[in-house]
């Protein structure tokens, strides 16, 4: 408990410096990350190479570079969260909120689904106090328990409601009569490929979750694709987009699942550097065994050369 509390003051006390202080810090560990580590270098150069085949070595490191940079954005940001204001982190943040106004009046729980854009900290931070139904926020849970137990004070501060994604099934049971929105994280990659959608995602067949689909289904959640853009530093954008499916077209398998791919892939070609490009999207390679799970217009082409 000692650790945790000294832990605790040590990254208060950083969330207490003001933004531009935070941004020469996130500045220097940029520069760090990318010339001196060479954090996940190749993975990050692979994926960018792989999503933009057209591009030139110069514009590859242009999009990493500018990866490095929102990346520790991220990270100081997120230390901020411990100490911010209401008032100060709405100045930084924008959207169509009133969505959830509309929505509420259907009774209905609500899915918001998207990839992994830079900043869902503070996605999750503003759908917790700018929109009337509660958020169910679901995190994975640290291995470091005294760090763990940090990330859940930071990110219930607003209000959300706390599940860890490992607990999910159970802990959503008493929640099944109750009207929430549940944030959900649609671009991991899926742990057992069988059990996965399989789509052209970023010039590659891809395997996509099925949870997030699932959930909507079993669950009647209103899906809603959230589009994440960043109009200048340190302040987001978050457009929220009720997902357009007939009755008759949520139960097909793939109709979710394949609409937020597409999606997805059209905020990366967009803003390619605001997109988390260190993850290991890709881990596993089609092949015809798959061929139940596939749900894209165009057949599957097997590719070689992907970097993992």
């Amino acid at each position: 408990m000692l650790m945790y509390y000294l832990g605790f003051v040590f990254f208060y006390v950083i969330s207490l410096l003001p933004f531009w202080v935070l941004y020469r810090i996130s500045d220097f560990a940029a520069w760090l990350l990318c010339y001196a580590i060479g954090y996940r270098r190749k993975k990050i150069e692979g994926n960018i190479r792989q999503s933009f085949p057209a591009y030139s070595e110069v514009q590859i490191k242009k999009v990493k570079y500018k990866f490095y940079k929102n990346f520790t954005d991220n990270w100081v940001e997120t230390i901020k969260l411990l100490s911010i204001s209401e008032s100060t982190l709405s100045k930084r943040i924008s959207g169509n909120f009133e969505v959830f106004d509309m929505l509420a009046q259907q009774g209905r729980p609500v899915s918001t689904i998207a990839g992994h854009f830079f900043n869902w900290e503070y996605l999750s931070a503003a759908l917790s106090y700018r929109q009337p139904i509660q958020l169910i926020c679901v995190y994975m849970p640290i291995t470091d328990k005294n760090m763990n137990k940090m990330f859940q004070y930071m990110r219930g501060r607003f209000g959300a409601h706390l599940m860890a994604a490992n607990q999910l099934t159970r802990e959503i049971i008493p929640w099944r009569k109750k009207q929430y929105v549940i944030g959900l994280v649609a671009d991991q990659s899926p742990s057992n490929p069988l059990n996965a959608r399989w789509l052209y995602f970023l010039n590659k067949p891809t395997a996509f979750l099925t949870g997030p689909e699932r959930n909507a289904q079993v669950f009647n959640q209103i899906p809603v694709y959230v589009s994440v853009s960043k109009p200048k530093r340190g302040h987001y954008h978050f457009q929220f987009e009720p997902l357009d499916i007939a009755d008759s077209e949520i139960t097909k398998p793939g109709s979710i699942t394949r609409m937020v791919a597409h999606r997805i892939e059209a905020d990366i070609l967009a803003h390619p550097e605001i997109y988390l490009w260190s993850h290991r999207r890709w881990k596993h390679d089609w092949n015809s065994s798959y061929a139940k799970q596939w749900i894209d217009e165009k057949n599957p082409i097997p590719t070689e050369g992907l970097a993992q």
